[in-house]
């Protein structure tokens, strides 16, 4: 899984992670050989393209840093647009058992979103590799990884428009304002990733929390939340 291996981001390098399995023959189950072949080259095209961009990312690259043959990987992908999509899908998906396992859905909403936004910046910081991928490299990837970029996006929306029912006044709110709230959060920790000023994400959530709270609970609770929020923040 991406993001978290057991509630903890991997510590290991690439290349101890990378070797679970030798090259070559195997006594094991052909279907484990093929998934854990298949998880070493998602592993290596989230660093890769971390490490080097999209364009200067080649197959190659990616069979070689994954110890596979390249018959290897285009036996699971036929392309590198392929495999690329497969990593953000599967970063996606893992990022939201991690929303799904740690956000309780019986908390106050604002508490929802102060959770919600301090885990996903937990999770950039603890995997920038991921984070990158998904958030930099998916918007020059592609056509298709725009698409699921702006996905990613509209998956946020609902969440963020539970916030409505917050402000008598929710009928006056643009139709779009959640997408751009989600593409502002968002743009904020890609700045920072584009820039490697990766040390500076968590700091980002009195910021983005203000941002997301102000139009449905007042300036005044959304600058109490980010308060808070950074009081934790010192006190951890």
């Amino acid at each position: 899984m991406f993001w978290y291996h057991g509630g903890m981001a991997d510590s290991r390098s690439l290349s101890e992670r990378l070797a679970t399995l030798p090259p070559g023959r195997h006594l094991v189950p052909r279907d484990f050989v093929a998934q854990n072949q298949r998880e070493r080259m998602l592993m290596a095209t989230a660093e890769l393209v971390a490490e080097r961009g999209y364009q200067k990312t080649t197959i190659e690259m990616i069979a070689k840093t994954a110890r596979v043959a390249l018959s290897t990987f285009y036996e699971q992908f036929s392309s590198k647009e392929e495999c690329f999509l497969a990593a953000f899908d599967e970063s996606i998906a893992a990022a939201g058992q991690v929303f799904e396992e740690l956000l309780d859905p019986e908390q106050p909403w604002v508490e929802q979103i102060a959770a919600a936004l301090e885990i996903a910046l937990e999770m950039v910081t603890k995997e920038p590799a991921r984070a990158r991928l998904v958030i930099v490299e998916a918007q020059a990837a592609g056509g298709e990884a725009m698409q699921r970029y702006q996905g990613m996006l509209e998956k946020i929306a609902p969440k963020l428009r539970e916030g409505r029912e917050h402000n008598p006044r929710s009928a006056r709110l643009p139709d779009g304002l959640e997408p751009a709230i989600a593409g502002g959060l968002v743009w904020l920790v890609h700045q920072r990733l584009l820039a490697g000023r990766e040390d500076e994400i968590k700091g980002l959530l009195p910021e983005m929390l203000q941002v997301t709270l102000t139009p449905y609970v007042g300036e005044e609770e959304a600058a109490r939340a980010a308060e808070a929020a950074q009081a934790r923040a010192a006190a951890a």
